[in-house]
């Protein structure tokens, strides 16, 4: 009894009954699906499958090789989640570090700057004082005569007044002669301080003064930047997937380095376009690039915005979201920008089907329109769309970055969930083919996963391939060729696959 109650309580409670028909029991195990049914299943879902006897499946359960395998697949998956535990722990002591040290990189920078300023706060005073005394010696000996002037007229006019009644004419005379001279004198000391330039100086403050905000705008930035830690590796590629008779690869038929179109490009939205081409869309700057699947023979497109994401529209025409500007449209002939269609908001992730546009301009908003920019409809969406492809019946599908869920609303407005797991994480990019099966790029697991479906119920896979996608984000798909297009290692790389 004692053992019993060690296990846990979910492992108790596995029911005979089956899953899908609550009235019916589990009789028979499908090998393609990996799927333990009923007699119902078997008639509505597994038609075209073998299923074995549940008696045949669990025979020599114990000693069987699943039981040894789920067995080591735990014992590997226990010791490598110890050993990345420690790894994150060790990542959030860096992440403090970090913390700290940008901090006080930042209060160093501050008291850099005080402390120059400070030093041109001394200098320009120093200069002030040196200017005040040259102006105040030249302004104050000016005035030192005016005052001597002023003084002097002053004696001489009581002077004249009081010899003027007292003393004789000839004493008088000589008095007039005397002072009419030196009057003359101050006359012209008085003359030429009128004409005379008084000194003065002035302050021409500097641009910081009316225009801080802009030359010094911030002390940095940061971002959150993902990158893949080294982890211990499994033994073993299934990640938790059944596998037997759903298996997936993709074969790579392409790839280049975005630096081979010029230094420095990096891409974040890419379509395919005729002729064996590609519509590329530059990350850091206003062009898009036009290149073969090789990223041979390119030439550029110049913008006057920073583009966000491609979508083809027809042969003819391609869309590109330009945020607050609206959608560009861009004409495949010419190579050139048409047209642009008006549309409120910031325009981020586009996708097309069927001569309709549905657009992200808001939160939590789809807007599909048509290429004149009429609004058709606003579609409301469970959660905020990262990137959103449409498949020919009009069915939106969307992904969520933070919870890795890929959610679709159909023509009718229907919200479903088709997809979460552990196995993908930082769902960003999501395409469609022709058959309706949905690619979708795990940008933190490093991986595509593709969702097919089976009597109309999702089944999901992830992709296998030759060398791991590192940091896949943005995906188109090829109609024609079917060929899948996938922007990644940081948009510093694109690779053309083949899916099997």
């Amino acid at each position: 009894m004692e053992t019993i109650h060690q296990v846990s309580y979910f492992l108790l409670e596995l029911s005979l009954k089956c899953g899908q028909h609550l009235n019916k029991n589990i009789l028979l195990y499908c090998n393609q699906h990996a799927e333990i049914i009923c007699d119902s299943c078997q008639l509505k879902r597994h038609q075209m499958c073998k299923p074995i006897s549940l008696e045949e499946a669990a025979r020599c359960v114990k000693d069987g090789t699943a039981m040894s395998s789920l067995e080591q697949r735990m014992n590997d998956l226990s010791k490598v989640s110890k050993e990345m535990l420690n790894q994150i722990e060790e990542k959030l002591e860096d992440l403090k570090k970090r913390q700290n040290i940008f901090k006080q990189r930042v209060s160093d920078t501050k008291q850099k700057l005080i402390g120059h300023l400070n030093k041109l706060e001394s200098e320009i005073h120093t200069d002030i004082d040196s200017k005040y005394e040259q102006c105040n010696a030249t302004v104050s000996k000016i005035k030192h005569s005016l005052e001597e002037c002023t003084s002097s007229l002053s004696v001489w006019k009581v002077d004249l007044k009081s010899l003027k009644d007292t003393t004789s004419e000839i004493h008088l005379f000589q008095t007039v002669n005397l002072l009419e001279e030196r009057t003359n004198k101050k006359d012209s000391e008085i003359r030429k301080i009128q004409i005379a330039d008084i000194p003065t100086f002035t302050y021409k403050p500097s641009e910081l003064e009316s225009n801080m905000e802009e030359l010094l705008a911030d002390l940095g930035t940061t971002k959150v930047e993902e990158f893949p830690v080294p982890m211990s590796k499994l033994n073993r590629d299934q990640g938790g997937q059944n596998t037997v008779g759903n298996q997936g690869k993709l074969l790579l038929t392409h790839s280049f380095q975005t630096k081979k179109l010029g230094n420095d490009v990096i891409i974040s939205g890419a379509c395919f376009i005729s002729d064996d081409r590609l519509l590329l869309g530059h990350h850091n700057d206003t062009k898009l690039s036009v290149c073969k699947l090789d990223g041979s023979d390119f030439s550029t497109i110049n913008l006057d915005y920073k583009p966000e994401r491609i979508t083809l529209y027809d042969d003819n025409y391609a869309l590109v979201s330009a945020g607050h500007k609206g959608v560009q449209i861009i004409d495949l002939t010419s190579l050139k920008p048409d047209k642009k269609i008006k549309v409120k908001g910031n325009c981020t992730a586009i996708t097309s089907s069927k001569n309709q546009i549905y657009i992200k301009n808001q939160r939590k908003t789809l807007t599909k329109i048509d290429i004149k920019g009429k609004i058709l409809k606003t579609i409301h969406t469970a959660f905020d769309p990262w990137d959103i492809c449409a498949n020919n019946e009009g069915s939106v599908y969307y992904t969520h970055v933070g919870d890795n869920r890929v959610n679709v609303v159909t023509q009718d407005d229907k919200q479903n969930e088709i997809y979460t797991s552990p196995d993908l994480k930082g769902a960003e990019g999501v395409t469609v083919d022709d058959r309706g099966y949905v690619f979708i790029a795990g940008n933190s697991s490093n991986n595509i996963h593709r969702i097919t479906y089976a009597d109309k119920q999702p089944l999901s896979i992830a992709m296998t391939v030759d060398d791991v996608i590192h940091q896949p984000i943005g995906l188109s798909f090829n109609n024609e060729t079917k060929r899948l297009l996938v922007v990644h290692d940081n948009y510093q790389s694109i690779s053309i696959y083949k899916p099997q």
